[in-house]
């Protein structure tokens, strides 16, 4: 290697490849004699690094391509609070959209409307519909910062109009605590999916699939919180008032929360090969995703799952009511329904990480879900079952549940290179519109209760004429149960995905012609050179 005549470095004829030796390379120039560093040699005014550290901060350079750009991949720590802020989002507009529901009863009475219970909630899937499309388009467009912030304070907002419903006459009240519980509702498309869209940008693929299962998980643990909470403080119409509160007040927090922890939508440098690729955008995703069968059917059959879900927190104790199962048990049932969700999700996220066995953990999971649940709505017409009953919902929420960020995940394998906002808002959406369709198929069917077992309900309050009549659900759940199964048979028979996201991935390391560096953040790590334009 030839030096320059001041002897302070190579000279500039001399390339960064020339200047490797056998045992040490010349860097940097620091200002001070001295050098930090693992292999760092300061000698004179210059620093001296090992042969490893220098080609590690240099990287491979192929002699056929030296000048074949390179991608860096960082895990920052920064992903957990971005994670922890969706999930308390979604938490929270869960519990404002599920709320009413284990009180149904009271809630009717006090917003003297006698189908307000289900109004509250059909709201939030009537506006997903609509708002669906604009929220996946704007979470594209304007990045995943942006969705999460109108996400945040449309939900806030929301909650606070609903609290102030409570202190109007009577005749205001529910016209206004509709429109609140509507603007609460506008923020779920923008939440819906954040969780895989989250996982995708800032967390590596060996927790991609954890990280969705605590984005998604924390929508379910909001049905818990409300199923549990709202029956022990709501014993009477005028106690609505403090569901209200419930929901309102950390609604507004978490809004102040995500305003001041998120500041970016993207890290520096992607977590993945595939998060540091460039998607499509969103017209074009759609029609991509469209025209993947596979991705179809799994548009119908978790669309449907979500929609069962959905239909059964709604109805759930005018489900049970009539049998003479009262407020705190429909939502203990829930409860452990929920429970049981965030066991099977936990594990199957852990196991699908580790195995890689989407399609095969969907699909036995599915399929068991579907059995428990048809037990379980068969099980509700009966008095008296209440330890099966429980027993059914902790096993359902099991199998049921567990399905949901492996489908998710899923759905982000088989339309890749569709953008996790597109792939997962669809799935959503899907499942939202199919909720609207299973409540309404089911208050049709329901007929009015036989006299000879209106000595059984609980379901109409003693002295208060508002309210809903107590009805027989025995039709409706015949017909539910004949879809569930017929969804089951659909994706067991017809459902053969490629990961091609995964196939991406693979496909990029094993390429002689870029150079990967993976590492965790370090704040005092050398940077790897970038070669020149």
């Amino acid at each position: 290697m030839a030096d320059n005549p001041e002897g302070n470095g190579p000279s500039p004829n001399t390339t960064a490849t020339d200047s490797i030796r056998d045992d040490e390379t010349q860097l940097i120039q620091p200002a001070s004699g001295s050098g930090e560093g693992s292999g760092a040699v300061a000698t004179g005014g210059s620093k001296y690094i090992s042969h490893s550290d220098a080609k590690k901060a240099l990287g491979t350079m192929e002699e056929e391509d030296p000048a074949q750009p390179r991608m860096i991949l960082k895990v920052y720590p920064r992903r957990w609070i971005v994670l922890f802020v969706v999930a308390l989002l979604n938490n929270s507009n869960t519990m404002s959209w599920i709320a009413f529901a284990p009180i149904a009863n009271h809630v009717d009475s006090f917003y003297h409307y006698d189908t307000a219970t289900n109004l509250f909630s059909m709201v939030y899937m009537l506006c997903t519909i609509p708002v669906g499309i604009f929220a996946m388009w704007a979470g594209r467009f304007f990045g995943l910062r942006w969705a999460i912030l109108i996400a945040a304070w449309a939900n806030g907002l929301g909650g606070i109009i609903r609290l102030s419903s409570s202190y109007l006459d009577p005749a205001y009240r529910f016209p206004v605590g509709i429109t609140g519980q509507a603007i609460s509702a506008i923020a779920y498309p923008f939440i819906m999916f954040l969780p895989t869209k989250v996982a995708a940008a800032w967390f590596p693929d060996s927790q991609r699939t954890i990280a969705t299962t605590v984005g998604i998980m924390s929508n379910p643990l909001g049905v818990l919180m409300a199923n549990l909470i709202s029956p022990q403080i709501v014993s009477s119409p005028e106690h609505v008032i403090y569901v209200n509160f419930l929901t309102a007040i950390p609604s507004a927090i978490v809004a102040i929360v995500a305003t001041i922890a998120i500041t970016r939508s993207e890290p520096k440098h992607p977590p993945t090969i595939t998060a540091g690729q460039k998607q499509m955008d969103f017209l074009k995703g759609v029609k991509s995703a469209f025209t993947n069968i596979q991705y179809i059917i799994l548009l119908v059959v978790m669309g449907g799952g979500i929609g069962m879900f959905n239909c059964l927190y709604t109805v759930m104790q005018q489900l049970l009511c009539p049998s003479g199962y009262s407020n705190s048990f429909s939502g203990l049932c829930a409860a452990l329904m929920i429970i049981g969700g965030v066991v099977g999700a936990t594990a199957s996220g852990i196991f699908v990480d580790k195995t890689k066995r989407f399609q095969e953990t969907i699909k036995v999971c599915l399929s068991l879900a579907i059995v428990f649940g048809l037990a379980f709505l068969q099980l509700v017409l009966r008095a008296g079952l209440n330890p099966w009953i429980l027993i059914v919902c902790f096993v359902f929420g099991i199998m049921g549940l567990a399905t949901y960020p492996v489908g998710l995940e899923l759905a982000a394998e088989c339309s890749f290179p569709v953008s996790e906002t597109t792939s997962t808002g669809l799935i959503v959406l899907s499942g939202q519109v199919q909720s609207v369709v299973y409540v309404a198929v089911m208050q049709m069917l329901a007929k009015p209760l036989d006299p000879s077992k209106m000595s059984t309900q609980v379901c109409k309050i003693a002295g208060v004429e508002e309210g809903s009549d107590p009805k027989d659900f025995h039709m409706s759940n015949i017909v539910m149960s004949v879809i569930a199964v017929l969804l089951a048979v659909f994706l067991v028979v017809a459902f053969r995905p490629k990961y091609l996201r995964m196939e991406a991935e693979k496909a990029a390391n094993a390429g002689t012609g870029r150079a990967v560096l993976e590492e965790t953040v370090d704040s005092k790590e050398l940077e790897p050179l970038q070669p020149s334009a």
